[in-house]
C-alpha cells in the first residue's frame, strides 16, 4: 500500500509542471551498460538469456540521469516480470543524425494492439496483471512515460505476442 502511496506521489508531483528536471550531457553507452549490468545477476538467474546491443561508438543525449535510470529500471524490470517466458531480455540503444533510441525488449506473451492503445494510461493494467504472479499498480508505464516527456522524449510499444515486445525511449542526440 505504501509503495503505491508513493507512486500515486510521484506522478503528481511529475504532473504538476512546477518541478523541475535539471539536464546534463549523458554518455548513453557508460549509462546502458551499466543499468544492464545492474540487472545482469537477476535475469540470468532467471535462467534468462540477455540480448544486449550498445554500439563501440559514443553516444550523448541531454537529459537526467536519475530520471533516465528510473525510466529504464521500470522498463527492464517489466520485461523481467513479464516476458520471462519468452526466456530472452534485449536491451538496446541506437542513434540516428538527431535521435537516439534505447530499447528494452522481451519475447514473452505480449500486448494485445487494443492493449497498446491504453499501456501508458494511469491504472492501466492488462488482465494477466490481476494474476498474483504480475500484479503491479497500473502506475509504473504511466511514470515512465511522464518522465520520458520530461526528458523531451517520447515512448512507444509494438508488440507480436510471443514474438517479440518493444519499448522504444527516444531522445535527442547531442552531437558532440
Amino acid at each position: 500500500m505504501v509503495a503505491m502511496l508513493n507512486k500515486f506521489f510521484d506522478l503528481a508531483k511529475l504532473e504538476s509542471e512546477d518541478q523541475l528536471v535539471p539536464f546534463a550531457k549523458i554518455n548513453l553507452n557508460s549509462f546502458c551498460k551499466n543499468i544492464i549490468l545492474f540487472f545482469f545477476d537477476t535475469i540470468t538467474s532467471k535462467g534468462l538469456e540477455v540480448d544486449i546491443v550498445i554500439p563501440e561508438q559514443t553516444i550523448y543525449a541531454l537529459g537526467n540521469e536519475d530520471a533516465l535510470e528510473r525510466i529504464c529500471s521500470n522498463l527492464i524490470s517489466n520485461a523481467i516480470r513479464y516476458g520471462s517466458e519468452g526466456r530472452v531480455i534485449g536491451f538496446g540503444l541506437r542513434a540516428d543524425a538527431e535521435k537516439v533510441d534505447i530499447e528494452v525488449c522481451d519475447r514473452g506473451r505480449g500486448i494485445s494492439e487494443q492493449d497498446q492503445l491504453h499501456i501508458f494510461e494511469r491504472l492501466f493494467k492488462l488482465e494477466d496483471s490481476r494474476n498474483r504472479e504480475y500484479q503491479g499498480s497500473g502506475l509504473g508505464l504511466t511514470i515512465t512515460k511522464r518522465l520520458v516527456e520530461k526528458l523531451g522524449g517520447n515512448i512507444k510499444v509494438h508488440s507480436i505476442p510471443i514474438k517479440k515486445t518493444i519499448f522504444t525511449v527516444t531522445l535527442n542526440k547531442l552531437n558532440y
